[in-house]
């Protein structure tokens, strides 16, 4: 017994690299606009930051690895949280599988494929980040509607429901505002990118402080955990 809750401890506690790699991705925009003063948040996406010509890749690149790292470990303790620990249902663990593919998608594919501009020209290279960014996105709003449902079918996490619905919606809405504004105010597309791609990085430190809170609490659930 004190193996198992030693194991679901140690579970809880990593869940928290979902913090950590929350924090470095804000740490990788700062660090990137310092360097690049004529940067414009604005207008130009994050990617602008790491693109193979900015002077800020160099240093916001380093950073982002830590980030990565962070990010993938999160996305393997919640397979395991999800899938030997608390299990919710099929729905829910769906959309945790998702969220593990479409992240090595985008640890894998920005590595290979950064921009290799940051006036978005019709490149190979370019083109390539673009249908990454495309099946990323494409990917979070399934995944963000089957954590949503999954947990609502439950009927017992109800705080945690609603913000899954809302990341849900703000992420869909951003991310539509975003194409929108790339093609018809582009002076504001950076704005609109960074509502996305902000809530997203919110979602995980949210998600990831609630598994850490789950810890001695599963009882009063009503839900199997087991290792």
């Amino acid at each position: 017994m004190k193996v198992k809750n030693r194991s679901r401890g140690s579970l809880s506690l990593l869940a928290l690299s979902g913090v950590a790699a929350s924090f470095f991705y804000a740490v990788h925009v700062i660090a990137g606009r310092i360097v690049w003063p004529e940067y414009n948040p604005l207008a130009q996406p994050i990617s602008d930051l790491t693109a193979a010509s900015a002077v800020s890749r160099q240093l916001a690149g380093r950073i982002l690895y830590g980030y990565d790292f962070f990010n993938l470990l999160f996305c393997f303790v919640l397979l395991v949280y999800f899938s030997k620990v608390m299990r919710i249902n099929r729905v829910f663990y769906a959309g945790i599988v998702l969220k593990a593919v479409a992240e090595v998608l985008s640890t894998v594919g920005y590595k290979l494929f950064p921009l290799s501009d940051t006036d978005w020209s019709n490149s190979f290279q370019n083109n390539m980040h673009y249908a990454i960014t495309g099946v990323i996105v494409l990917s979070y709003i399934v995944l963000a509607l089957l954590l949503a449902a999954g947990l609502a079918k439950t009927k017992k996490f109800p705080a945690m429901t609603r913000f899954l619905f809302l990341f849900a919606i703000v992420f869909i809405a951003s991310g539509f505002l975003t194409v929108v504004a790339a093609n018809v105010l582009p002076s504001y597309a950076g704005l609109a990118e960074r509502i996305n791609l902000y809530s997203l990085m919110v979602s995980n430190a949210v998600l990831a402080c609630w598994v850490f809170n789950q810890d001695g609490k599963y009882i009063a659930k009503g839900l199997p955990r087991q290792i």
